[in-house]
């Protein structure tokens, strides 16, 4: 029998299949700390790579009904932000795979926070211009990731998250006897 087997890190690194997964249902928005972790070290992030000018985190998380939910870039593969942004601020990285910004082209129009079906991207007023996540292409693990002690974010890959996504949903259904391919 053929068994499907999961892809590692270093394998979806080299297809730019490397995402940052959201997991809802582990976010409590950090609400015993006052502020996100993910939020708290996306802000330092950005301050440190971008200056003052450009401030604020690349993710937000929103809270409805007693749950949080993280919300960030879905990097689309067909990005609407892209096809919407007249300036040519945002564009596709090609190594990467990532939808990213280029903060100097930014003229402030939000034609990209308007087309984004996500709301994943933000409007800051007083730098005038637009901002989402870039997924940390630049460094080794995104910050929220690493600041997320809860495991509500996680960079995987697709294919993995899916395997990840079922099985959670089997062992709620099933019960904890259902075991994933790295338990033994």
């Amino acid at each position: 029998m053929h068994k499907n087997k999961l892809t590692n890190l270093k394998e979806d690194l080299k297809k730019n299949q490397i995402e940052i997964m959201l997991y809802p249902s582990k976010c409590d928005g950090c609400e015993n700390e006052g502020v996100a972790a993910c939020l708290k070290a996306c802000e330092t992030h950005m301050a440190r790579k971008y200056g003052s000018k450009y401030k604020g985190a690349r993710i937000n998380i929103k809270k409805k009904a007693g749950k949080f939910f993280p919300i960030i870039c879905h990097n689309c593969e067909e990005a609407p932000c892209v096809d919407a942004c007249m300036p040519g601020a945002r564009y596709k990285d090609l190594e990467s795979g990532w939808t990213v910004t280029n903060y100097k082209k930014c003229v402030g129009c939000w034609m990209c926070v308007m087309s984004c079906p996500f709301g994943a991207i933000e409007r800051i007023g007083e730098g005038h211009f637009a901002s989402k996540c870039d997924g940390c292409i630049d460094e080794a693990n995104p910050k929220c990731v690493e600041a997320c002690k809860k495991g509500a974010l996680k960079r995987t890959g697709i294919k993995n998250y899916s395997y990840e996504r079922r099985l959670m949903v089997a062992k709620k259904i099933y019960g904890p006897y259902i075991k994933s391919v790295t338990e033994k």
